[in-house]
């Protein structure tokens, strides 16, 4: 199994290597984390816009809204594609 994945980091550091350095760049993102981003997102080639990425990660803020008086906290959603 390590050999497997010491080859599919090779794989992507060969074909995305300036994305994996941009997405290292940022504090406390884990490297397993910066791999599967890339992988799962095709290197961010497959959005249009942040809205898209932002919505298939999950990371868009849902406000909870009941009438015109009462008003809920707001969260972030938690429908996302699931292996984030």
């Amino acid at each position: 199994m390590k050999t497997l994945e010491d080859k599919f980091i090779i794989l992507v550091k060969e074909v995305h290597q300036d994305v994996l350095i941009w997405l290292k760049s940022i504090p406390s993102i884990e490297n397993k984390r910066v791999l599967m981003l890339v992988v799962l997102t095709d290197s961010f080639e497959c959005f249009t816009s942040d809205n898209e990425l932002c919505n298939y990660a999950g990371l868009t803020l849902v406000i909870r809204q009941s009438g015109s008086s009462v008003n809920g906290g707001n969260r972030i959603s938690k429908i996302r594609n699931q292996k984030f």
